[in-house]
């Protein structure tokens, strides 16, 4: 299959739902890059790689960039999909304890583990 290189940078992302013309079907279409294309992406590839970099603005910081690679790397070596979702789930949560409660996840986590070393009796049991 001979796949098309963008030049313009517009062309590499699809566009708004709201602006596409309801004629036109979009089923199977996905975002390609230039280097998606010189890889021969199958549209997973391509799919997991638009989302890592989702935030093009993250394209130009290096650091970020490889720490989320090395993230996302270390999580699928360590943790089953099922514990990653679940990782995920709780993640989101973090973000709605610190708006709806001005709370930090990791400051109650921390509280958490204090409060057990002195009440080891009151650890949950998995049941």
């Amino acid at each position: 299959m001979n796949k098309p290189v963008f030049d313009d940078e517009e062309e590499m992302y699809i566009p708004d739902i709201g602006e596409v013309n309801e004629d036109i079907d979009l089923h199977g279409q996905y975002p390609r890059s230039n280097a998606g294309i010189a890889l021969n992406w199958s549209t997973l590839e391509q799919q997991m790689f638009d989302m890592l970099l989702l935030n093009r603005s993250n394209t130009f910081d290096n650091e970020l960039r490889d720490e989320t690679a090395r993230t996302v790397s270390r999580l699928v070596e360590t943790f089953e999909a099922h514990e990653i979702a679940r990782i995920c789930a709780i993640a989101m949560m973090s973000f709605q304890l610190a708006a709806a409660e001005d709370k930090s996840f990791e400051d109650e986590y921390h509280k958490y583990v204090e409060y057990i070393k002195k009440h080891p009796g009151d650890v949950e049991e998995i049941r």
